[in-house]
């Protein structure tokens, strides 16, 4: 790896204008640096290289911003980071059932009972996800299926980043309630 990229701003202006070989001078030059970074913080390189693959296409999708980009290298592993971060909470926020779903498909010793009971917990989210007003189904899924962050739905819907957490919170508890629901009238 070298020390530096030589002509950052020339190889970003190069960028906006489309130009595909500047885009993968930038692409080698950084991915090898954020990989690592992203991998560190995910703990999974599969999803480090998913997310760096991301950041690069954001770079590319917003090629026409690049003059506002002072530091090439900040405003990558920004992006990284949040995406990173992004992920991790995520991750968490799906909750226990989601990872407990993830272990289960990854546990080739759950008996045929257990498969079914992990099958059906999954089309129950599929099902609770489904019976979501309209808004709030599509702010869930951008979030969690697309992995969009509260700003860029925001943006993408003409929404205000406060209006898309009020319908994610909501489509949450939604969710929460009708597997709570579910789950008592199974048992």
């Amino acid at each position: 790896m070298s020390e530096k990229l030589i002509n950052e701003r020339e190889l970003l202006d190069r960028v906006a204008q489309a130009d595909e070989k500047a885009f993968e001078q930038i692409v080698h030059y950084y991915y090898p640096r954020l990989l690592p970074f992203t991998s560190n913080i995910t703990k999974s390189r599969s999803i480090a290289e998913e997310i760096v693959q991301e950041v690069f296409l954001r770079l590319w999708l917003r090629r026409d911003e690049l003059d506002r980009i002072y530091h090439l290298g900040s405003w990558l592993f920004t992006i990284a980071s949040n995406l990173s971060f992004t992920y991790i909470k995520r991750a968490a926020v799906e909750g226990k059932l989601l990872k407990l779903l993830q272990l289960a498909q990854a546990d080739h010793t759950l008996d045929t009972e257990e498969r079914l009971n992990w099958k059906e917990s999954g089309l129950l989210i599929h099902d609770a996800v489904l019976r979501l007003p309209p808004q709030q189904q599509l702010v869930y899924k951008l979030s969690r299926q697309e992995g969009l962050s509260n700003h860029e739905i925001a943006a993408r819907l003409q929404l205000s980043p406060n209006t898309v957490k009020n319908h994610l919170v909501k489509a949450i508890q939604s969710i929460r309630h009708f597997i709570g629901r579910a789950t008592l009238l199974l048992f």
